[in-house]
């Protein structure tokens, strides 16, 4: 239970499902060319669009909140199991980057405690480009810095319509790694490849190439 005051209590469950769906409401909102968020707002604006949802519209605790759930979160963030198995089995065999809609100031820090930079040749924040999955040119902003072609290409994302999509768009093949056993959308391109965890990914790689 969060108390706001001796009068107001939101029930922590509830207020964490409020903050999800403002979270996602917000990077599907993302649109090519948009300005960027004012630098440091966006965490804060989430849970400000989450305390809404119960009537309490109070910038300065979105921000304390904010602040706290940061901290949290770069001290619990953690890979898939078997994340690290994948990357090591692909790291030096693949060319590999990293493409995000995210910013810097939601990103940088979760990928440093990560230590993904160990594994990527470049990490592309499409926020920063003013750019976002599924525009055609963050791909291929990605396949110029690794020096590849379309048909050397393959996205490997989790969302259907920002990642395969995306990558279709920009001439990529694409691997759909459905973890939401989610169903693909009607009448477009499957994905060239469908797995349900990131462990398939080196034979479903061999299996493309």
């Amino acid at each position: 239970m969060l108390e706001i005051s001796p009068a107001l209590r939101l029930p922590a469950n509830k207020l964490a499902i409020a903050y999800v769906d403002s979270a996602i409401d917000f990077w599907e909102s993302l649109e090519p060319g948009a300005p960027p968020p004012k630098a440091g707002d966006i965490r804060p604006s989430m849970w400000r669009a989450a305390l809404r949802r119960y009537g309490v519209d109070d910038a300065d605790l979105a921000a304390r909140i904010a602040k706290r759930y940061d901290q949290l979160r770069i001290e619990r963030v953690e890979l898939f199991p078997e994340a690290v198995k994948v990357l090591q089995i692909l790291h030096g065999k693949y060319k590999m980057a990293i493409i995000t809609n995210g910013f810097a100031e939601t990103h940088d820090v979760k990928i440093a405690r990560l230590e993904l930079s160990r594994f990527f040749d470049h990490v592309i924040l499409a926020g920063e480009m003013q750019l976002v999955k599924p525009d055609p040119k963050i791909f291929e902003h990605a396949m110029t810095l690794v020096g590849v072609t379309p048909g050397e290409s393959v996205m490997v994302g989790d969302r259907f319509n920002r990642d395969i999509a995306g990558a279709h768009a920009a001439g990529m093949r694409a691997i759909w790694v459905n973890v939401r056993d989610e169903t693909a959308p009607a009448g477009v391109r499957p994905a060239d490849a469908t797995i349900l965890s990131i462990g398939e990914l080196p034979t479903a790689l061999a299996a493309l190439a």
